[in-house]
């Protein structure tokens, strides 16, 4: 059976699909992020896989049916109504992990660590990659390994870096150019509902983010794990770091951009 990662069942790290389920396997964080799921899921949000439980090897949840995938390859995924679908489903998302922050108190262990202040439970990584498309509007999210509670603005700032996307390693010709981008990123938050006055921060934000992120894959690299020992190999972190300078350099403009 081929895996969602492309690879075969046995002996390979990533998900696999059987039947109507996703299984891969257990980690740390694992009894956390299905107590999210089944936090989402008891106040509503529809919009997210079930949890099917796990055990110490295996986790399994169910499978969301849509297309997927990143801006580059999926040209409906670069639509403006997909654009504007993923912004309400964040915020979706959002308001609803918000109404039982008390309830995941309890679950202290996370991929990521946690940021102050606590607003939400972020996704961590809301990218086209790790989304359904249904009819060209985003229905569902997927892949919640990075979840970890944190500011709104911090998932918001790697979800506008990666949908706008303010990056200079896009292949997508559409997508070229600051000014493209940064309407994008507008039309991304407009949709999501955010506050003029939070959005200035936005620019410096995913420049931490991604500062955090390379961060993240080096210590990751130095424990061993293989997965990000190849990331940083395939120079991963180069196209960060070029795009951190890229966002330093252009903060003001996309800053006015964003506030209109």
């Amino acid at each position: 059976m081929l895996t969602v990662d492309g690879g075969e069942e046995n002996g390979i790290e990533g998900p696999f699909r059987r039947g109507e389920f996703i299984h891969r396997h257990t980690r740390p964080w694992t009894a956390s992020v299905h107590a999210l799921l089944v936090g989402l899921r008891s106040h509503g949000f529809t919009n997210a896989p079930l949890s099917a439980g796990y055990d110490a090897v295996w986790e399994k949840v169910s499978f969301l049916p849509g297309t997927t995938g990143d801006l580059d390859e999926c040209e409906d995924m670069r639509s403006e109504t997909a654009l504007r679908s993923a912004a309400s489903l964040l915020r979706r998302y959002h308001d609803c992990t918000a109404l039982f922050l008390s309830e995941m108190a309890a679950w202290q262990e996370w991929q990521m660590s946690s940021r102050r202040p606590i607003e939400v439970i972020c996704h961590g990584d809301f990218a086209p990659y790790n989304v359904v498309l249904n009819e060209g509007a985003v229905t569902g999210i997927i892949d919640f390994e990075t979840a970890h509670p944190g500011p709104r603005g911090w998932d918001l700032a790697y979800a506008l870096y990666r949908w706008a996307p303010l990056s200079t390693g896009i292949a997508a010709e559409s997508l070229g150019g600051l000014d493209t981008q940064t309407r994008r990123a507008r039309i991304f938050l407009d949709a999501y509902g955010l506050e003029a006055a939070r959005r200035p921060a936005l620019p410096d934000m995913i420049i931490e983010r991604l500062d955090a992120l390379v961060g993240f894959m080096e210590g990751e690299a130095a424990r061993g794990v293989e997965k990000y020992r190849g990331d940083l190999l395939d120079g991963h972190d180069r196209v960060y770091r070029n795009d951190i300078g890229y966002i330093s350099e252009n903060r003001e403009k996309i800053i006015a951009g964003l506030v209109g």
